[in-house]
């Protein structure tokens, strides 16, 4: 700045000084600090647009499966949500789940309601008038609705001192169910076979557990009245007993119009030839004997209790995670494939045991090794047969699942949640509902690793041999470097 031909010193000095390399550094650093926060600002609002979540559990609990996303893209009509919590004792996972569904389907909405000062509201949805429980989730859609108590959304298990703890959580499970329930208004019945010393599905809890996943549990015996029509699916439970020629023919007659049936057998019945009829129409029959293993990978207490493999089958595919409990087989039978069967039939192997397994077919032999009696493996555990060719006008096909395992149930008692799984996936398969297949309760347990030979001798070298010469060399090595400076 100038006055009258004189230079202001002060001003000049000023000027200069912004033309130093300190002050245009400065500047560039403060320039890019600002455009840092403004960049993270800018990243901050559009997260809380998307409210981005990543699912670290180790079964996933807050995710969505792939099912239930599949379920809620048919969600296209209004479905209400209730919630019976006073404020401030609402459950948080529960709301968690329920914010999932939210963010899927516009069409779900979440109302919560306090049943002390609403009763009337209860009421309305109290059918048989017994009250809803505080904490109940209603689910309602156009063709009914569904409730949801506390105590459905966990599973549990009973210890031997009577005390009960959780075993996974099934929040998801229940809410995509009662969505299918409040979208449809069906209730599909299925009857368990009695007359052959059968342990009921009720001793077992698995007529809530059936019930719950929207069907209807009767029982029936075949020696005294004729299959009911509307009988969507028969299941035989360990029966004692074989079948009697008049209830195989009825089994036939209902197979041969597109029945469907659930087997799970074991070797307590020596004389399969009523049971095996019935199965041999299909391409099937059991064994007779117990499969024992040899394979330490597939032995989960002793060698006739295994975890077998599972196949990529809809029933048994959602098992395969090794997020969730591995299916276990106790003194399973093997199921042969017959030569001689119905060209249109197609059977699909849904568990099998490694080629090290053999049948013991002397049960009363208490050798170890394999016998010469003995039959090697593998050998199919389980499998899924459908004779779909004759159909027309999309007449049902027939439909049967045979599991080589009586005890299957007895094992989901006991915390075994893949064997209740398998169960219930086989019965929706049998149903044709594969949309609430992979729907299952997800377990809070976290399994020890599972590891095969091979891998056991590989990780073994690696924790023994390979880290501890590693961390030796290098320290060596830097031992003598140092001792020559």
């Amino acid at each position: 700045m100038k006055i009258k031909g004189l230079k202001i010193k002060g001003i000049e000095d000023i000027r200069e000084s912004f033309k130093t390399r300190q002050v245009k550094y400065g500047g560039y650093a403060m320039l890019l600090t600002l455009a840092v926060i403004a960049a993270l600002i800018l990243v901050n609002l559009i997260a809380e647009q998307f409210s981005p979540q990543v699912d670290l559990t180790y079964s996933k609990i807050y995710s969505l499966s792939e099912q239930t996303l599949q379920v809620l893209e048919t969600v296209k009509t209004p479905v209400r949500f209730y919630g019976l919590w006073r404020p401030g004792d609402e459950n948080q996972d529960i709301i968690n789940v329920v914010n999932l569904y939210l963010s899927k389907n516009r069409n779900i909405s979440l109302e919560v309601v306090d049943p002390d000062r609403n009763p009337g509201f209860v009421v309305k949805y109290d059918k048989e008038r017994q009250g809803i429980s505080r904490g109940s989730l209603i689910v309602e859609g156009e063709r009914g609705f569904k409730v949801i108590p506390p105590g459905d959304m966990y599973d549990y298990t009973t210890s031997q001192s009577g005390g009960s703890s959780v075993t996974g959580i099934a929040i998801e499970r229940r809410i995509t169910n009662a969505l299918l329930y409040a979208g449809t208004g069906n209730t599909p019945v299925v009857y368990e076979i009695t007359g052959h010393g059968e342990t009921p599905l009720s001793a077992f809890g698995m007529q809530d557990t059936v019930e719950r996943e929207n069907f209807t549990l009767k029982s029936l015996n075949l020696l005294v009245a004729a299959i009911p029509t509307d009988a969507s699916a028969l299941i035989l439970n360990n029966p004692q007993r074989d079948l009697a020629p008049a209830e195989a023919e009825k089994l036939l007659n209902y197979l041969d119009h597109g029945g469907r049936l659930l087997v799970m057998a074991n070797y307590g019945i020596r004389e399969l030839s009523g049971l095996n009829k019935v199965l041999a129409s299909y391409g099937l029959e059991f064994m007779y004997g117990i499969v024992r293993e040899t394979d330490m990978y597939y032995i989960a207490m002793d060698p006739s209790t295994e975890w077998p493999d599972v196949s990529d089958h809809e029933i048994t595919k959602p098992l395969a995670d090794k997020t969730k409990t591995p299916v276990v087989l106790i003194e399973a039978m093997a199921l042969s494939l017959l030569d001689t069967r119905r060209r249109t039939v197609e059977i699909s192997p849904l568990m099998t045991s490694s080629t090290g397994a053999f049948l013991r077919t002397d049960i009363n032999e208490s050798s170890a090794t394999k016998m010469p009696s003995d039959i090697s493996g593998p050998f199919i555990l389980g499998a899924a047969v459908t004779d779909p060719a004759w159909l027309e006008n999309n007449e049902p096909q027939a439909r049967i699942v045979a599991i080589g395992c009586g005890y299957l149930l007895d094992l989901a008692v006991m915390g075994l949640d893949a064997n209740r799984d398998l169960f219930m996936n086989s019965l929706t398969w049998l149903e044709d509902r594969p949309e609430t297949i992979s729907v299952r309760s997800k377990s809070v347990f976290i399994l020890p690793l599972r590891m095969n030979m091979l891998q056991i001798i590989i990780f073994g070298a690696l924790f023994i041999f390979v880290i501890p010469a590693a961390f030796f060399i290098s320290g060596l090595v830097t031992w003598l470097k140092r001792r020559h400076l």
